[in-house]
C-alpha cells in the first residue's frame, strides 16, 4: 500500500507525541542500504516500483530515477536533459502497466504515462475526462487503473467534489463522486478480490471491481482544527483481513466488514501509514519512522532500531517488495533493502557487543547432548543444554593456572563416556564436565608449547595423540593412563615441529599432521614418516601453513591453509588442486572444514562461511547479512554434534545450523543485457545501442569498429556490490574468465567472424543466475578480405596473366614463324646461291690454267664449307627440329658426313636417353650441337684416330655426353675459332662443365644439369 500525501500534515500533529517501546529482534536482520554514499543520486525517495525488466523506478521531488543495479537515469524537467519530463514533483503513486510496461505516475497533481522505450511521457488531463487535480493512483488486482481526482481549484466555494474514476480505453470514467471536505485526504486500495476501498475525510467507501458502491464504513474519527475527520489509512492482506490505522487511537486495528466489529491488534502510540505483505505471510507496517513486522502467528518484531543503526532518517515514505522478495523501505534519506525470510544460522553464545564479542575456540559435546565451547577472551567454558539453558562451567584451577590455558587450550576431546574432556594447557588436563574439577598429568609439561597451539586428537583405538614435534609425539591410553612415544624406536633425521592440526585417516594407522611452517606430514603409527607435502614438493601445496584438515570418503584430503586457500590432494597423492578467492572462495585463510552428507564441504574463513559443492566445484558464500554472528571465523573452532548440527565459532559466538535446513530462499537471479557501445575508426564517431528500448537479435560490428563494449546487469539488489560475473567469448576464448563485480566487458579490434559472448552470474549469496546470457556477435569482414573481392581479384589477376600469356604466346609463335621463315629462306635462297657458286667455280676450273685451278678449287671448297656451316645454322634455329631425337639424328648425320669419308668408324650409344620427344630450347640445342661438332672436327683435323664413339648417359643429377677417339696424343689447336675455350664457354652457358681426357686417345666429357 502506498500513501504519502497526508504525511506532512500529520507530522505536525503527531510527531512530538509518539512514544515508542521497541520490541527488539532476537537476531540481526538482513539489511542492506542504498544512500548517496552508495551512488543514489537523490536521497529523498517518495515512492518505488519495479517494471517487467525488474528495473527499479523511484519517485522524488526532483523527478524520476531508473535504477538497473549499476546505473541511475534521472528524468526531470530540465529541457537540456534528453530524459525530459514536463513535471518532476512525483507524488506517492508509481505503477507499471503489466501489458505495456509503461510507467504511470502523478507529478504536481497531474497524471502521466511514461513509455520507457521512447522516454516520452503522455499527459492525461481533461481531454481524457479527468476532472481537476489527480490525488491518488491505484492499479487494481485485475490490472485496471483507478484515480481519485479533485476539482477544488475550479469549483465554486462549497461545491468542490472528489471523483473516483476508472480508465476505460484512453478515457477515465467517473464511477462515483462525493462532496469534498476541508482537506483532500484520500486513499485507494484493493482487497484480495479486487474490490476497491476509497478512504476519504468523510469515511471509507467500498466498491466492486466495476465501480458499484457496496458499503460505507466509519472506522474512526479524529479532530482536525475543530473538524471531525473520518479518514483512516487501511490495508488488506491476502486473506482479505482489513487492517486500519486510526489517527485518534493509534496502533494497528482490524475491522470485520461482515460483523462491523473492531479489534485492536497492536497497542502502540504510533501512527502507521504503510503496510505490505511478503511471501511468507509476514506483514510489514511502517509509521513515521518505525518499522514493524507481524508474523502469521501475530508476533510483532520491531526493526526500527536496526534501521536507525544503519543511517539516520526522519520519515518512511513507502514500502515495496520486488521480484526477488526483497523489501525496499523508502525514506527521506535513502533506501533500506531487507532480505525477507528466516535467518539461515542460529547464534549461540553471542554477545551484544558491536564487532568482536565472545571469541570462540574449541567445541565439544557431552553425554547429555550439551554443547560446550571455550570463550577465549573471557577465558571461560560456556555451554548450552538440550533444553536451551545457557551457563558457564567453572574450572577448578587457581588464577595462575587458569590464565595459563587461555591461549593454549583450544582442542578438546571427551573420554569414552563423555563425562570428562581432555585438553592441553600447561600440561595434559582432564576436566570433569559435571563439577569442573581438573586432573593434571604433569609428566607432559615438556610436550606443550606456550608460543602456539597444541593440537589434540582421540584416535579410533581410544588413545590420545599430542606433542609438538616428531620426537615428542605421545600416544596416551585413556583407560589405563599409560603413554608411549610414537617415534621411540625410530631414527628421526629432521625433527619437524610446531604442529597446528591432527586428522586421523580412514586408512588404518595413518595420521595427517598440519604444521605451521613445514607443510603437511603423513605419519604411520608405527613410527615412520611416510610422505610430506610442501610448496616445493611434487606435487606441491599452495602454502606451508596448515590450519584445518578433512579427509573425504574416497581417501582424498582437503587442506585448509593460511593465505593459500583450499587444497585438495587426490587419494593417490599424485595431484593437488587449489581453490582460492579467484574461484570465489570467500577468503584465502581457511580455518575450519566439515563435510556434510550431501557431498558438500563447509569452509570457515576470515571473511565468511562457504558451502562447496564437490561435484560442481561451486562455492556458495554466507556473510553477516545471512545471520552469521560475525564474518571472521576462528581456527580450531568447528564441530559436528551427534544430532547432525554443525557449529562454527568466530569473533562473536557460535553459528549453528543443519546443512539440510539451509534453504536458498532467493529466486535465481536473471541477467539482463543493457547496451552495446563502441568507436568507429572510419567515421571517427562513437555508437551506442540501448537494448532495453530495442529488441536484441545480434550485435553487428563493422570491420572499422576499433573497440566495442557490452553492458549487462543482474537485478538482484541485495548486496549487489557482491554480485559476480564470468564471461566467455566462444570462437575467440576457450575458457571462462572471472570478471568480479564488473558488469561490462570490452574487446579491441576483434578479428572478423561469428562469436557468441556468454555471461553467467552469481548474486551476493553465490546463487547462480537462472540462465546464461548468450549474445551473438558478428564482426563483418573488411571488403578486401571478402570472398567476392578475393574472387574478383583472382579473376582479374587470371585475366592479366592470361593476357600476358597470350601476348607472349603470340610473340613466341611469331618468333617461331620468323625462325622457320629465316631457316627456309637461308636453305632455299642462300643455299642455292652458294651451291650455284660452287658449281660455277667447278665449271670454270675445267678450262682454267693450273694457277687459276688452285684458286678456283679453294673458292669451291669455301663455298661447300659455307653451305655446310649454313645448313648447321639453319638446322639449329629451325623450330621444326627441336626435340632430343632431332638433335641425335643431326649428330649422326654430321658424324657420317665427316668421319666416314675419312675412314673413321663411328658408334653412337643413346639407349639411355629417357625422353627422345622432349623439346629443347633453341639455344640449348645449338650449344650442345656446336660442342659436339667442334669435338668431331677436332678428331678430323688433329687426330689420327680410326674410331670415334659417342655415348649419352642420364642419371638423377643430369646427363653426360662423351665423345672419345682412339687417336694418338697430339696437341689441339683452334684454327676454326671454335676451340676448346669456346666449347668450355658454351658448357658454362648451359650451366654445365667440360672435362678433357688425353689418355688413350682424346675424350671430351660434357656434364649437363638436365637429362636428355
Amino acid at each position: 500500500m502506498k500513501f504519502f500525501r497526508i504525511l506532512f500534515v500529520l507530522v505536525v500533529q503527531v510527531g512530538l507525541l509518539l512514544v515508542v517501546h521497541p520490541v527488539y529482534a532476537q537476531s540481526p536482520s538482513q539489511i542492506d542500504v542504498f544512500t548517496t554514499e552508495q551512488g543514489l543520486s537523490y536521497r529523498d525517495i517518495k515512492s518505488i516500483t519495479q517494471d517487467k525488466n525488474e528495473f527499479i523506478w523511484m519517485g522524488t521531488a526532483v523527478g524520476l530515477m531508473h535504477y538497473d543495479g549499476y546505473h541511475i537515469k534521472t528524468y526531470n524537467s530540465n529541457k537540456n536533459n534528453p530524459l525530459f519530463i514536463e513535471k518532476e514533483y512525483i507524488m506517492a503513486g508509481l505503477d507499471i502497466d503489466d501489458a505495456t510496461n509503461d510507467l504511470w505516475y502523478i507529478a504536481n497533481e497531474k497524471l502521466f504515462k511514461l513509455n520507457p522505450l521512447t522516454d516520452k511521457a503522455i499527459t492525461y488531463d481533461k481531454t481524457h475526462n479527468i476532472i481537476g487535480s489527480v490525488l491518488f493512483l491505484l492499479k487494481n488486482k485485475d490490472g485496471s487503473f483507478w484515480i481519485v481526482s479533485d476539482d477544488f481549484k475550479t469549483a465554486k466555494k462549497g461545491k468542490a467534489k472528489q471523483y473516483l474514476q476508472k480508465l476505460n480505453g484512453d478515457r477515465f470514467e467517473i464511477k462515483h463522486a462525493i462532496l469534498r471536505g476541508k482537506v483532500d485526504y484520500s486513499q485507494l486500495i484493493s482487497d484480495s478480490h479486487g474490490h476497491i476501498l476509497w478512504s476519504t475525510s468523510n469515511g471509507s467507501l467500498k466498491f466492486d471491481p466495476d465501480g458499484n458502491l457496496e458499503a460505507k464504513f466509519d472506522l474512526s474519527s479524529f479532530k482536525w482544527f475543530g473538524t471531525d475527520l473520518k479518514f483512516n489509512v487501511s490495508f488488506y492482506d491476502s486473506c482479505n483481513i482489513h487492517y486500519y490505522f486510526p489517527q485518534q487511537e493509534r496502533g494497528i486495528h482490524i475491522f470485520d466488514e461482515d460483523k462491523l466489529t473492531h479489534k485492536r491488534l497492536l497497542d502502540k502510540p504510533i501512527q502507521f501509514y504503510n503496510a505490505i505483505e511478503d511471501y511468507q505471510k509476514h506483514i510489514w507496517f511502517s509509521g513515521l519512522d518505525e518499522l514493524y513486522r507481524m508474523s502469521p502467528e501475530g508476533e510483532f518484531t520491531d526493526y526500527t532500531a536496526q534501521l536507525k543503526a544503519r543511517f539516520k532518517y526522519s520519515i518512511i515514505r513507502d514500502l515495496f517488495i520486488d521480484a526477488n522478495k526483497l523489501l525496499w523501505v523508502a525514506t527521506d534519506n535513502g533506501l533500506f533493502k531487507i532480505r525477507i525470510g528466516d535467518e539461515l544460522f542460529k547464534p549461540l553464545f553471542k554477545s551484544n557487543n558491536e564487532g568482536w564479542g565472545n571469541t570462540m575456540r574449541g567445541i565439544f559435546e557431552d553425554k547429555n547432548g550439551t554443547i560446550f565451547a571455550k570463550c577465549e577472551n573471557n577465558n571461560a567454558f560456556l555451554y548450552k543444554t538440550l533444553s536451551g539453558e545457557v551457563d558457564t562451567l567453572q574450572i577448578q584451577l587457581n588464577k595462575v593456572d587458569l590464565e595459563a590455558i587461555q591461549h593454549t587450550a583450544n582442542f578438546f576431546v571427551v573420554d569414552n563416556k563423555k563425562e570428562h574432556v581432555f585438553t592441553l594447557g600447561e600440561t595434559l588436563m582432564k576436566i570433569n564436565l559435571k563439577d569442573g574439577s581438573v586432573q593434571r598429568y604433569d609428566e607432559f609439561r615438556n610436550y606443550v608449547t606456550f608460543k602456539g597451539q597444541n593440537p589434540l586428537i582421540k584416535l579410533r583405538n581410544g588413545k590420545l595423540l599430542f606433542g609438538q614435534s616428531l620426537s615428542q609425539l605421545v600416544l596416551f591410553d585413556i583407560e589405563n593412563e599409560t603413554s608411549t612415544l610414537l617415534f621411540k624406536d625410530s631414527k628421526i633425521e629432521d625433527d619437524i615441529s610446531n604442529y597446528k592440526f591432527f586428522e586421523e585417516s580412514k586408512t588404518d594407522s595413518i595420521i595427517w599432521i598440519g604444521t605451521q611452517n613445514d607443510g603437511l606430514l603423513k605419519v604411520h603409527l608405527k613410527g615412520r614418516l611416510e610422505k610430506y607435502f610442501t610448496t616445493k614438493t611434487t606435487p606441491n601445496i599452495s602454502r606451508n601453513c596448515i590450519r584445518a584438515l578433512e579427509e573425504d570418503t574416497d581417501g582424498s584430503l582437503w587442506v585448509g591453509t593460511y593465505g593459500g586457500g583450499l587444497n585438495h590432494i587426490s587419494a593417490d597423492g599424485n595431484t593437488v588442486k587449489t581453490f582460492t578467492e579467484s574461484q570465489q572462495l570467500p577468503n584465502n585463510n581457511v580455518v575450519g572444514l566439515l563435510s556434510d552428507e550431501a557431498n558438500g564441504l563447509w569452509i570457515s574463513t576470515y571473511n565468511g562461511l562457504s558451502h562447496f559443492d564437490k561435484t560442481t566445484e561451486i562455492f556458495q558464500n554466507y556473510y553477516t547479512e545471512d545471520g552469521l554472528t560475525h564474518f571472521e571465523f576462528n581456527y580450531a573452532s568447528f564441530f559436528k554434534d551427534s544430532r547432525g548440527h554443525f557449529y562454527f565459532g568466530g569473533m562473536n559466538g557460535l553459528n549453528t545450523f543443519k546443512p539440510e535446513d539451509i534453504v536458498r530462499e532467493s529466486n535465481p537471479p536473471k541477467l539482463r543485457l543493457l547496451s552495446a557501445s563502441g568507436y568507429n575508426n572510419q567515421n571517427k564517431s562513437s555508437f551506442t545501442e540501448d537494448y532495453i528500448k530495442t529488441k536484441f537479435t545480434a550485435l553487428e560490428l563493422s570491420p572499422y569498429d576499433q573497440y566495442f563494449e557490452i553492458n549487462w546487469t543482474m537485478p538482484s539488489y541485495f548486496q549487489n556490490q557482491k554480485n559476480t560475473y564470468s564471461t566467455k567469448l566462444e570462437g575467440f576464448e576457450d575458457r571462462w574468465f572471472y570478471q568480479g563485480n564488473s558488469a561490462s566487458i570490452r574487446y579491441n579490434q576483434l578479428p572478423a567472424g561469428d562469436y557468441i559472448l556468454k555471461i553467467k552470474g552469481k548474486d551476493s549469496r553465490g546463487i547462480d543466475s537462472a540462465s546464461i546470457l548468450s549474445i551473438p556477435i558478428n564482426v563483418r569482414q573488411i571488403f578486401y578480405k571478402k570472398w567476392w573481392f578475393i574472387a574478383l581479384m583472382f579473376l582479374t589477376i587470371a585475366g592479366i596473366a592470361y593476357s600476358i600469356f597470350r601476348y607472349r604466346l603470340q610473340q613466341a609463335l611469331a618468333i617461331e614463324r620468323l625462325r622457320t621463315k629465316i631457316s627456309s629462306d637461308l636453305h632455299d635462297d642462300v643455299g642455292s646461291l652458294l651451291s650455284g657458286l660452287a658449281m660455277q667455280t667447278e665449271l670454270m676450273e675445267i678450262n682454267a690454267s693450273e694457277t687459276d685451278k688452285f684458286k678456283l678449287q679453294k673458292i669451291a671448297g669455301i663455298s661447300r664449307n659455307a653451305i655446310s656451316q649454313m645448313r648447321d645454322l639453319v638446322w639449329s634455329i629451325d623450330s621444326r627440329r627441336e626435340t632430343v631425337e632431332d638433335l641425335l639424328e643431326r649428330m649422326r648425320e654430321l658424324a657420317e658426313e665427316l668421319l666416314l669419308p675419312k675412314d673413321i668408324s663411328f658408334q653412337m650409344d643413346s639407349f639411355n636417353v629417357k625422353n627422345p620427344n622432349k623439346k629443347l630450347p633453341a639455344y640449348t640445342k645449338q650449344h650442345i650441337f656446336l660442342i659436339y661438332k667442334e669435338a668431331i672436327t677436332n678428331i678430323l683435323r688433329h687426330s689420327d684416330a680410326t674410331h670415334a664413339a659417342v655415348t649419352i648417359t642420364n642419371d638423377t643429377k643430369g646427363c653426360c655426353l662423351i665423345i672419345k677417339d682412339n687417336g694418338s696424343k697430339k696437341e689441339c689447336y683452334t684454327s676454326t675459332g671454335l676451340g676448346l675455350s669456346n666449347m668450355t664457354m658454351r658448357a658454362v652457358n648451359l650451366k654445365g662443365h667440360l672435362e678433357f681426357n688425353k689418355e688413350n686417345g682424346f675424350e671430351v666429357k660434357l656434364f649437363l644439369p638436365f637429362t636428355l
